[in-house]
């Protein structure tokens, strides 16, 4: 309830980057305390989206990649498809090593594997992603932004997800919107494996690339491929993490991650575990049950994981 309160106060006041054409967009908010998303939202204007986000106060909110002549209908043949943006996800856990950790939900204690046999109970589990290793995944989309302008002659702006990677998304017109699932599987399949051999330094496309070290990419292609994939709103919050979804351009704007968080005040958390664990760039010791006041940032970011529970929270 209390991470509810706090959702609610920053989308009351959050600056949201919507698309030009937004009546034409389905929206998807995924409910608080919920693993399924409500999809088929349509509005007309922000004030009418923010309106019905102060209201339902979603963990997470989405619009599609898709434009359609009636994004709310119930069903995809009737909403009428009309073209989507070009999509790419580069996960953390494709780029570097994600430590995957494990901890009893009843003594706290790490674990090496999924499961707390000795009280019969499923392990709490925090997968430990570092800056250097989201700094790894930034280069990569920042490749995939030049490649798609050097071979494609599409502009795609890279996009944090506010948890652990990154979306490159390219606004699409024309022949670009009206790609098929089989066109984009085709773009996929280029970018991670373009069956060419090395050239020189000098070359265009990939043989002067693979001259050049730059690898091929890996990405989640399911997301290029589907159109009717939705996409994270700029300005809105990450559910996992409590940071919000933000345009990156350089590593820079990397730097202090946490402090990008809209919750400045300090929390009070109850942990469900105990360790040392790594968040960005920061380290927290935890014991569980033994409260702790930590700064807002850190405080939010352990209660959405489920490895603490927010007790308090002062502004």
């Amino acid at each position: 309830e209390l991470l509810r309160r706090l959702f609610k106060s920053y989308y009351e006041t959050a600056k949201l980057e919507l698309p030009d054409d937004m009546e034409l967009r389905e929206f998807a908010v995924q409910p608080f305390d919920s693993e399924s998303y409500i999809r088929h939202l349509a509005f007309n204007s922000e004030a009418e989206l923010r309106q019905f986000l102060l209201e339902k106060v979603p963990l997470q909110v989405y619009f599609s990649a898709g434009k359609y002549q009636t994004p709310s209908a119930k069903d995809m043949e009737s909403m009428g498809w009309m073209g989507s943006d070009l999509m790419f996800d580069l996960d953390a856990e494709e780029f570097c090593e994600v430590r995957e950790r494990f901890f009893c939900p009843v003594g706290g204690e790490e674990l090496k594997s999924k499961s707390c046999t000795v009280h019969n109970a499923e392990a709490i589990t925090y997968n430990e992603v570092s800056l250097v290793c989201l700094e790894t995944v930034l280069r990569r989309a920042q490749d995939l932004v030049e490649i798609l302008r050097e071979d494609f002659g599409l502009e795609g702006s890279i996009i944090f997800s506010g948890n652990r990677g990154f979306h490159v998304n390219v606004d699409c017109y024309g022949d670009c919107a009206l790609l098929d699932s089989e066109d984009r599987k085709q773009i996929v399949e280029y970018l991670t494996d373009p069956k060419v051999e090395m050239g020189s330094p000098d070359d265009p496309g990939w043989p002067g690339r693979l001259a050049k070290g730059i690898e091929p990419l890996k990405l989640d292609a399911q997301v290029t491929i589907d159109v009717h994939r939705l996409r994270r709103i700029p300005g809105s919050l990450n559910g996992k993490s409590g940071l919000p979804v933000m345009r990156v351009s350089s590593e820079s704007d990397l730097k202090g991650l946490l402090s990008n968080s809209p919750f400045k005040g300090k929390g009070v958390v109850k942990p469900l575990i105990s360790g040392d664990i790594v968040i960005y760039d920061r380290e927290v010791r935890l014991e569980k049950d033994v409260e702790k006041v930590l700064e807002g940032p850190l405080a939010v970011y352990l209660a959405l994981k489920g490895l603490g529970r927010l007790k308090a929270y002062v502004k």
